[in-house]
């Protein structure tokens, strides 16, 4: 270890422990919040082609498109550089995911896409609740820009993925797993009113995230959903809209929609 002890070794180890109990720790460690510190200026690359993407940068003359970097640069400047997202992981068992919605002891949010996942018992390793809010910004500015606005949801968006990469990377240390992709309210069948439901069994006031007496996500640019970290590449993504319950004005950043 780093301070110079060494890690006891307990497989011929003949002291009558109580075996009971390893479940108990192991179910504590697996049930162990994550908080992850995340510089957005680790995202800023993706984050500009994610805008220049969703934006139309390829329909625009030479002019339009360099007011257009020159007012995201001010922006991102403006309310991000320097800014840090905090993200809070979950991680938990894989007895929590059904052929139709995700079991959380008495809590059971419908998922219409998992009746269509290839997935066979056993494939499944564990999930990941997760969730984080993009704080610290003057929310009524949103109003004022759309680049703004572009540049919000770019940083959502990267995130989800760059979490998705990590815990792939945190899984695959002795043997390849994969990771699904975000299951979510309003995307792959899930109804938007699970929103609350996750947000309190994440905790997400850990990181700020709130839910309203409606049931809006408070900072306004939050995220919340689920991963599933599977030991084969079996998890594909939904490419038809046939199962979704989502509000249409999502489609634009759905992950999930035919190309």
């Amino acid at each position: 270890t780093a301070n110079g002890e060494k890690i006891k070794d307990c497989s011929e180890c003949t002291f009558p422990h109580r075996a009971a109990n390893y479940g108990k720790v192991l179910e504590c460690l697996m049930e162990k919040d994550e908080i992850l510190e995340v510089e957005i200026n680790e995202l800023i690359v993706d984050m500009e082609a994610e805008i220049e993407k969703s934006c139309g940068f390829d329909t625009m003359d030479a002019e339009m498109k360099r007011q257009h970097k020159e007012i995201i640069s001010a922006s991102y400047d403006k309310f991000f550089i320097g800014k840090k997202i905090e993200v809070l992981l979950k991680q938990l068992d894989k007895s929590v995911v059904t052929s139709e919605r995700f079991v959380f002891g008495e809590e059971k949010i419908k998922c219409n896409a998992l009746e269509r996942m290839n997935v066979k018992d056993g494939d499944i390793d564990c999930i990941y609740l997760y969730t984080f809010g993009i704080k610290e910004i003057d929310e009524s500015k949103l109003k004022e820009s759309s680049l703004l606005e572009c540049l919000m949801i770019a940083a959502t968006d990267v995130l989800r993925d760059w979490l998705r990469k990590y815990i792939e990377r945190k899984h695959s240390v002795r043997h390849k797993k994969y990771v699904s992709d975000s299951f979510g309210p309003g995307f792959y069948g899930m109804d938007v009113d699970a929103v609350p439901k996750l947000v309190k069994l994440t905790d997400g006031e850990k990181v700020g995230v709130s839910t309203d007496e409606n049931g809006n996500m408070h900072p306004v640019k939050s995220c919340i959903g689920i991963f599933i970290v599977t030991k084969k590449e079996c998890v594909e993504r939904i490419k038809d809209c046939a199962f979704c319950i989502g509000n249409k004005g999502g489609c634009a950043v759905c992950r999930g929609k035919t190309v």
